[in-house]
């Protein structure tokens, strides 16, 4: 039985060892944190008296790697998907505009839908619909080199369309300011949720928080297969000998007998790795990081009546309604970053009360601030190529993680698609 120790225990690390013990393969998982799932994770908060995610996280239909990684560790059912795509746009004015699919009958339903979206007027609902049309025949190749901004300027999209419904898609699955984020990993993305039918374009929460999500059942479902799972093990130094790795080093243990390693750290753990007897040299790809805020307030009255809404022009991009909680969030948060969590309270409940009349912060019992300084690389224009372009020769060490060459952002699914990708290049050579 091939042996594979994985490094890092987030969503990549995870998926990666899921897929390989599901096909028969001896796993080893090292995580560093005294707990597993990386950058995304729950935690039960004192003030707020509940279990709270680091930062909210949504998936859609087109999450396939995602949702097969669910389905293997039996986590499935902790999903909450739509029926049909609906979401609630609201104005600074409090008019709320509803974007949802009336039918089952794809893509007149999606141009209906598109159609009838009136944030907007009907003259810019038929530029976006023309825009999606001429998607299908959209090279990303061609995108390469110029911001989700030129991009939709290109193709006459005003100001207003910007505003009221591309910033929002962009921002929230880029977590990147659309004069900075790359027009081609956008272009993929619309491609992945608007294209691909009915099923893909469903948004899907998870019922529960993200650990008792995904890393309780990964772990129950690696222990069942025979796999050892160690925390607060962190990796140092890996040894290399004629391009290939030979020895592990830990802060506690030191690891001889494998025949692949995974790591599937971020670019800035992997990086301090140390290679012994090595010309090996860490990848120079150089990534900036976009944080996510997050608002999560406990209410004593909730009169919000959808699960989640999207705000128009707003510092707060999105409202996620948790029944006992409500967690607010502003992706690319650069410009709340130095403010105080009393300053960030204030901002958002000041919209809550501008966006919808019938919320008052006299309602909140307790709150709690996350920041989450590095939340996602950016996508810049050009660095894609920088990201196919890692050249690392070495036979048995793989690269998993969502910066690696997923052509994917910094998502969920990026992270399970690189799991899966260095699972397939392990297996499709080898016979256990």
């Amino acid at each position: 039985m091939k042996k594979v120790i994985i490094i890092g225990g987030g969503f990549a690390g995870l998926s990666t060892a899921v897929f390989l013990a599901d096909a028969g393969y001896d796993i080893i998982l090292l995580e560093a944190s005294p707990k597993l799932g990386g950058r995304a994770y729950s935690f039960y908060d004192k003030e707020l008296s509940c279990t709270i995610d680091n930062g909210q996280h949504i998936m859609m239909g087109c999450y396939s790697n995602t949702l097969q990684f669910l389905e293997i560790i039996g986590a499935a059912d902790e999903l909450e998907i739509q029926e049909r795509l609906n979401v609630v746009f609201v104005n600074s004015q409090a008019q709320q505009h509803e974007l949802a699919l009336k039918s089952d009958i794809y893509p007149l339903n999606l141009t209906r839908a598109l159609l009838n979206f009136k944030a907007i007027g009907m003259k810019e609902r038929l530029k976006i619909v023309d825009f999606f049309l001429d998607l299908a025949f959209t090279e990303d190749t061609d995108l390469e080199d110029i911001t989700v901004f030129e991009w939709l300027k290109e193709k006459g999209q005003s100001d207003s369309s910007i505003k009221s419904f591309w910033e929002i898609l962009s921002i929230g699955t880029l977590n990147s300011r659309i004069e900075e984020a790359s027009a081609a990993t956008f272009s993929r993305v619309l491609k992945a949720v608007f294209l691909q039918g009915n099923d893909a374009l469903k948004i899907i929460l998870p019922k529960r928080g993200l650990s008792e999500m995904y890393c309780g059942c990964s772990e129950n479902f690696l222990k069942q297969k025979g796999a050892q799972i160690k925390l607060g093990e962190k990796a140092a130094y890996i040894e290399i000998k004629y391009n290939r790795a030979v020895k592990l080093k830990t802060n506690s243990s030191v690891y001889e007998n494998f025949d692949y390693i995974v790591s599937a750290i971020p670019l800035y753990s992997f990086q301090k790795l140390i290679f012994e007897n090595s010309s090996i040299k860490t990848p120079r790809l150089e990534l900036e990081y976009s944080p996510i805020i997050s608002l999560n307030i406990k209410l004593k009255q909730n009169p919000f009546d959808k699960k989640f809404y999207g705000l128009i022009d707003s510092s707060a991009h999105w409202v996620f309604n948790h029944g006992n909680f409500v967690t607010i969030v502003s992706s690319a948060a650069f410009e709340l970053l130095n403010k105080t969590n009393e300053e960030i309270f204030d901002q958002f409940i000041f919209e809550l009360e501008n966006y919808f009349p019938v919320f008052s912060r006299n309602f909140v019992l307790s709150y709690k601030v996350i920041k989450e300084k590095r939340a996602t690389f950016i996508p810049f224009p050009g660095s894609e190529k920088d990201r196919w372009n890692i050249d690392f020769n070495c036979d048995n060490l793989l690269l998993a993680g969502d910066w690696t060459a997923t052509k994917l952002p910094a998502t969920i699914e990026g992270a399970v698609k690189s799991g899966f990708n260095a699972f397939t290049r392990i297996t499709e050579n080898n016979v256990l």
